[in-house]
Formats: structure tokens, sequence, C-alpha cells
């Protein structure tokens, strides 16, 4: 039988790697090449994640910009640029047709309600009224194109009391606002003040995770929006909050206050609803552990060499041990047990564990800690295909994440990975506007594009 399965999993191991290696990609249809995007993204990370999700199935996103680009070009650790681009924005300009037009002059909103006629679908992200200031707000363009999708993408919605408030829409604001960051981080120790700890202050989550939840949201939004408008003709308005998508992944935070008053409060390393679940300093770094179910807490006690001596075989419950004074004790105990040994001995320890140990085949989970240069060296990531160099006809061969999805019949791709403000103006312009190359002139040299 072990052999059978063995047999089993290399015959699915290639028929699947036949379907969705990204290296077959480009032979394969595109979900979404009958759709034209306009993406109107200012200033937000949110609206250029959610229209590169389109772009990587096939859509035609264009990618409408101020003469000289947006602002979010420039956002690049520590002022690097490669070719001209902040190095944020080669992330999420894939795919794009990349074109400019000051939507502040009249006659560049003549021009965007031409191409919103022809539109499936619009993404922008600026604060709530300015679309409808400019005649060009969902209720203006819907009368010439009554199946346009509009998704709205801001800090604090299209209404409620903050909708309209001068507070920009910047990802650390929204995490700021969700509720999410304040629990986020190291705590206070009992009887410390902030002056003796200052690094117990609520920690932000990585780069744009708020602005990404945000776009995810309202990619997944627009989705669901088609397939409405293929049921019935007609497309509809969307309001995705920056912050309000943060806190969606909040789990059960608003749950606990509202049925005990509790508030959700930092616990460092550690988690308030779990036991074992944390990370743990190693000999030559750290690890995850992740031992949610009594066995598997039962299973490291074990797997250390602690048996008898932490009286595992006697508990009954892993409830006792997530109540937070516990946690502190416990997590002592943990964590001198895992500074002998390295990381990778921790890993290759719970693998053994699984085969051979007491309680096998559960174990303790031990992860190790990857840094971005680990990552992308991954034997793993490397035969997907996520961590592929695209060969870019402006900016060369660049490393730049592909779809982290598989699909059989229409997997994404990656056909470039950006281009310059206006690159693609002289190509979209003409062929669906039909301006030709005297009236382009013109428009470049009066500022509207």
């Amino acid at each position: 039988m072990a052999g059978n399965k063995r047999a089993d999993w290399s015959e699915w191991s290639s028929w699947i790697r036949e379907r969705d290696d990204p290296k077959i990609a480009h032979t394969r249809p595109e979900a979404l090449d009958d759709l034209l995007v306009l993406d109107l993204s200012s200033r937000s990370f949110a609206g250029c994640h959610c229209s590169s999700f389109l772009a990587e199935h096939g859509a035609e996103v264009l990618r409408i910009e101020p003469p000289g680009g947006d602002f979010i070009r420039t956002c690049t650790p520590y002022g690097i640029v490669y070719e001209g681009e902040g190095l944020n924005y080669l992330t999420e300009g894939r795919n794009k047709h990349h074109i400019t037009l000051d939507l502040s002059r009249p006659e560049a909103r003549e021009i965007f309600k031409k191409l919103a006629r022809k539109a499936d679908i619009i993404i922008e992200t600026y604060a709530p009224g300015t679309m409808d200031d400019w005649g060009l707000g969902y209720e203006d363009l819907k009368p010439d194109n009554p199946g346009l999708i509009f998704g709205s993408i801001t800090a604090f919605g299209a209404f409620g009391p903050r909708s309209r408030s001068r507070m920009a829409d910047y990802d650390n604001i929204a995490q700021a606002m969700s509720g999410f960051q304040y629990d986020t981080g190291q705590m206070l120790p009992a009887g410390k003040s902030y002056e003796e700890c200052p690094w117990a202050v609520p920690t932000k989550s990585g780069p744009w995770i708020a602005w990404f939840m945000a776009g995810t949201f309202m990619a997944m939004g627009i989705l669901s929006a088609l397939h409405w408008r293929m049921k019935t003709g007609k497309g509809q308005a969307l309001d995705v909050a920056t912050s309000e998508a943060y806190a969606r992944i909040d789990d059960f935070v608003a749950l606990w206050y509202e049925h005990t008053g509790r508030i959700s409060e930092r616990f460092g390393n550690l988690d308030i609803a779990l036991w074992l679940y944390c990370f743990a300093p190693t000999k030559d770094g750290a690890v995850f552990l992740g031992g949610l179910r009594l066995e598997m807490w039962q299973a490291f006690a074990d797997m250390v060499g602690k048996w008898d001596e932490w009286g595992a075989e006697s508990w009954t419950n892993v409830a006792p041990f997530t109540k937070e004074e516990e946690q502190l004790k416990w997590s002592e105990r943990v964590f001198a047990e895992t500074r002998k040994y390295t990381s990778s001995e921790l890993v290759d320890m719970s693998l053994e564990y699984s085969r051979h140990g007491r309680l096998a085949p559960i174990t303790c989970v031990v992860a190790p800690i990857l840094s971005p240069e680990d990552c992308m060296k991954d034997a793993n990531w490397i035969d997907r295909g996520i961590f592929v160099p695209v060969s870019d006809i402006i900016y060369g061969d660049v490393m730049t994440a592909r779809g982290q999805y598989k699909m059989t019949e229409t997997p994404p791709r990656t056909h470039w990975v950006c281009q310059p403000a206006g690159h693609a103006n002289e190509s979209v312009y003409a062929r669906h506007l039909e301006l030709d190359a005297s009236e382009l002139d013109r428009l470049k040299n009066q500022g509207i594009i």
C-alpha cells in the first residue's frame, strides 16, 4: 500500500506540474482577458494591488496617473530607485498599461468619460466626494454604462461620520484606526512604566498589509459583481474602507469584547487564545512552535525530555495553559529548553518525533523563521516558480513575486514588470479613442496627459 501511495503521489505531482507550472502559463488562456479596467489609484497601494490581481488574470488594466506619475512610485527603501522607479512600485505595476491624465482639468475629464463608457471596471482611491465633484462618480457614469462596476477604496468608507475626514488613507493609519495595532507588540510588564520599557508600545504589522487587505477584499467584491452582472446585466458600486477591511482579520477580538467586556491587550510573542503557539528563541535565531491540541503540547514536553518533570501525562486539558499567568510561567520553561538547540535541530527533532515518539504520529509543529534572503533561495519556492526573474523589455531581469495561486486551466502570469508613467499613452489613446499623434502632442503640451 505504501508503495502504491508513493506511485500515486508521483503520478499526481507530474499531472499537476504539467498543468499549473508557471513556466507553461503563457500557453493557457486568461480568465479575465475580455475585461477593460481603469485603475485610478491615487497615493494608494490598495488600489494598485487590486488591479494587479485582475491584470494577472488577463484583464486589460489602464493605470491612469497624473502627468509625471503617481506619488506612490516614489515609495522605496532608502530612496533606492531602479531604472527610475521606486522598488515598491515595481511590485505592483505588473501587466498594466500606464497612461497619464490630469483629471483636475475639464478636458481630461471628458476624455476619461469616453474611456469609462467602454470600461467594465473602475477602481479609484480618491477621498470620498472627489469623483462626484469632478462629475465622474458612479451615478454620473452609470447612465452611459449601466454594466459598469465602480470600486472605491478609501480610508473610512463612502459614508459614516469619518467618511469626509481629511485624514489620509495611509497603511499605518488603517492599522491604528482598525484596533488591530493596539494589541500587537510587546506587553508592558506589571508594575513598569513606558519610561522604563519604551519598547512596550503597539507595533506595526508588515509593509502595506492594511492596503493589501483592502485591495484583496475589493478584488473579491469585483469578481462577485462580475458574476452578478453576468446574470442580470447590471453593474454596481463597491465601497471598501481600508481600516474596516483590516479590522475584519482581527478574529475573535470584537466578539470577546461584546460578550465579556474584555479588551484584547498586547501579549507580545504569545497568544491569549492558544497554547502552545509562539515564537521561541534558539541557539542561532528563533523558531515557531505550534501545539494547539493537548497531545501536541504533551509531545513537545516529551520531545525535549520533560515528560516526567513537567507531569505531562497528567495533563487533561490545554485550556488552563492559555491563561496569561500560566503562559508567562510556562513560556520561560519552554524557552529555556529551545535555547539549547539550533533552529534546524528543533525542526529535525519534531519530524523525528512524528515517526518514533511516544505520541507519534502526533508532534509539535516546529518551523524555522526564514529571512527574506532565505525565503527567496528556498528550494520549494524556487521549484514552484514564485521567485523567478521576469525578463522585462524596459527594466531587464527583475525578481518580483509571481501570482501565489496556481490554476490548471487559466493560470495567472506576469507579462511585464512595470512601465514608466505615460509609457502607453500613444497606443492606448489611439486604440481606445482613436486619437492621432498630433492630438496627443497637443494634449501633452497643454499638460492634460
